[in-house]
């Protein structure tokens, strides 16, 4: 997920969290207060019809039906049921048809007033003393707030269509809020895209002129850079001297041993030794190119020459250069399961660092196959083409695997036979300029199988 993206969902959830607990809130402390409010009319209205049932007093009758006008209005659906119960018992032995609990009249002699609240129906008890009979008198007023269940439907459709609106509005501010604070980080990006190890005099110009965070990154990022491009520029005047500086001293070496290999008159073991200097020599000079080859990996931008590449020529190549160099007398390329269709077998890379790097591990596979049966193959997978190079060689010690991509690293089964242990490390490397994958696996004493994955083809 983009961090802008993130911003977004982040501020709209805690922003949609507060507006959502405040409506509830208002909806709730709302509901109760007219909930309250109602037990308190119905608890007046029980005071009445006790009273009035109690002393039975004429002015009482007026009074009582004058206020039950006022308050007949409010009490929708409601009764007022009127219960005797005797003075010494703690419980109504005939109780009316209501939805009570069970310990409801209980809850009403015991405390003197109880109160229920059924669907929309409320019920309040009040307990009278009646000094007159020998029975108390128990009122039960019963109703249903019309006018406070139609204001608080209001009330919540007004939240709720508000909160909505704050919702959308939320959302709106959040965006333009996460664009202005991902702005510069995506203008530092996209001028972070255009530098490479080919133009590291790039700097990124700074978005704004305010001393910020984002301006000491971006100057923390320049200086970085800065500090890179004098290392890189180093190193490849390292190579470029080292290039001449090594081979040329080298080449008079081998082509003097050369000469002196010639000489009429040597004896054996002078002899013998001139060919060691010259196949030593041979050695130095290929580790040397490799090693050549590996700094100029990591210091080229070797994208900038990225083509389409049918994978079948080069191993057609690659087939054509080992069997030559190395004499093996069986390679085999297996193109069985590949498509038919040419353009279908291309992937977006360079050939030559291709070609290098498959004929490493190909040359490996002929130097360590004890003459068995090298085969090469090639498929295609849903994303990927997958190169197989299988050899019945020597294989790899178990617990040697995990150095194989070391510099200089030669397994302790193979030191006998001529190698500079940097093939794989320069294969390796040149597979992941390409995004590209590299997978080992091998059994000593059976051989080894090698896998190289390469993404298919993408647009230029």
């Amino acid at each position: 997920m983009k961090l802008q993206t993130k911003i977004i969902v982040l501020f709209n959830l805690i922003c949609w969290a507060l507006i959502a607990g405040f409506a509830v809130y208002i909806s709730y402390f709302t509901r109760d207060s007219l909930r309250t409010k109602f037990f308190h009319r119905l608890e007046e209205n029980a005071q009445i019809v006790g009273k009035h049932t109690i002393e039975e007093a004429e002015h009482i009758n007026e009074i009582y039906y004058e206020i039950m006008r006022t308050y007949l209005r409010q009490l929708s659906a409601g009764r007022d049921y009127i219960i005797r119960v005797d003075k010494q018992f703690s419980d109504v032995a005939v109780k009316p048809d209501l939805p009570l609990p069970p310990d409801f009249y209980q809850k009403v002699i015991a405390q003197g007033k109880a109160q229920y609240m059924d669907a929309d129906t409320a019920y309040l008890s009040l307990y009278f003393s009646d000094p007159a009979v020998d029975k108390n008198l128990i009122v039960v007023s019963s109703g249903r707030d019309d006018y406070g269940l139609a204001e608080q439907e209001n009330l919540d459709r007004t939240l709720t269509n508000t909160a909505g609106v704050c919702m959308l509005i939320v959302a709106l501010i959040s965006y333009l809020f996460a664009r202005h604070i991902i702005k510069p980080i995506a203008s530092i990006n996209q001028e972070i895209n255009k530098i490479s190890i080919a133009n590291l005099h790039l700097r990124i110009a700074s978005p704004h002129k305010a001393h910020d965070e984002i301006s000491t990154l971006i100057e923390s990022f320049n200086q970085m850079i800065a500090r890179l491009e004098v290392s890189v520029n180093s190193q490849k005047s390292f190579v470029a001297n080292a290039s001449h500086s090594f081979r040329t001293p080298l080449t008079i070496i081998k082509g003097e041993a050369e000469l002196a290999v010639q000489i009429s008159g040597l004896n054996k073991e002078s002899t013998q030794s001139l060919l060691r200097i010259i196949n030593e020599t041979d050695q130095i000079i290929i580790m040397i190119n490799n090693l050549l080859m590996i700094a100029r990996s990591g210091l080229e931008d070797s994208r900038k020459d990225y083509t389409n590449v049918r994978l079948d020529e080069v191993l057609f190549r690659v087939l054509s250069s080992e069997s030559k160099a190395s004499g093996h007398p069986s390679i085999y390329l297996d193109l069985a399961s590949t498509p038919e269709i040419g353009e279908m077998l291309e992937v977006f890379g360079n050939e030559n660092l291709l070609f290098i790097a498959l004929s490493n591990i190909v040359s490996n596979a002929c130097k360590y196959g004890k003459e068995a049966d090298v085969t090469i193959s090639l498929q295609s997978q849903d994303d990927d083409f997958v190169i197989d190079i299988k050899d019945k060689g020597v294989g790899i010690p178990s617990e040697e695997k995990d150095f194989v991509y070391d510099s200089f690293f030669r397994a302790s089964n193979v030191r006998s036979i001529q190698g500079t242990g940097l093939g794989l490390l320069l294969a390796k490397n040149i597979i992941d300029l390409h995004d590209g994958n590299l997978l080992i696996h091998s059994i000593e004493g059976e051989g080894t199988h090698v896998s190289v994955l390469l993404p298919k083809r993408t647009s230029l």
